[in-house]
């Protein structure tokens, strides 16, 4: 990256209100340090209470569904994503994340997500409930919670999630998840 593009990058971070960025490989060690630093930035920014727990859950389950979802990019097997915390004019928070993903998932993961858009929080409450209840999920060798975490996303979340696919020609059997919660 030359030095313009990132001036560039800074500067819309800035615009964006991002108080945390993450790009790289994604391990345990490496959540642990990142959930360190991101309570740090909380603390520095005064955020605390139901937010900040909110924010850590949000947090933590993205992360987890980068680990799970995410092909494998390295040649040693690591999982690569990417993660960003901000806090738009409103005082609102938001989390974003993205990472790629094998295309047979696509289906599946679209499956998961699109439902939750449209229920009530009520609904969601509800259905993560029942998904707790439900022996099956432990039989899911693909996501491992079979949908608890994207229920997660959305119980937090103060309003719709969002997601996006998007199919990279070069990389025909990948396709890159986004996902972004306000909080």
């Amino acid at each position: 990256m030359n030095l313009s593009h990132f001036a560039d990058f800074c500067e819309q971070a800035v615009r964006d209100g991002i108080l945390f960025y993450y790009t790289g490989e994604f391990s345990q060690n490496v959540i642990g340090a990142m959930t360190d630093t991101l309570k740090q930035r909380l603390d520095a920014a005064g955020v605390s209470g139901p937010a900040r727990r909110k924010l850590f859950s949000t947090f933590v389950e993205m992360s987890q569904n980068i680990m799970h979802y995410a092909n494998e990019a390295t040649t040693d097997g690591a999982k690569v994503g990417a993660l960003a915390i901000g806090r738009n004019g409103d005082n609102k928070f938001y989390i974003v994340s993205g990472n790629p993903v094998r295309v047979e998932h696509v289906e599946r993961i679209k499956g998961k997500v699109e439902p939750l858009r449209s229920m009530t929080i009520d609904e969601i409450k509800a259905a993560y409930r029942e998904q707790l209840r439900n022996d099956e999920h432990d039989k899911d060798t693909v996501s491992r919670g079979a949908g608890l975490g994207f229920l997660t996303v959305a119980r937090e979340a103060s309003e719709p999630i969002e997601y996006q696919i998007v199919y990279r020609s070069a990389q025909a059997d990948y396709a890159e998840f986004y996902l972004r919660a306000a909080i």
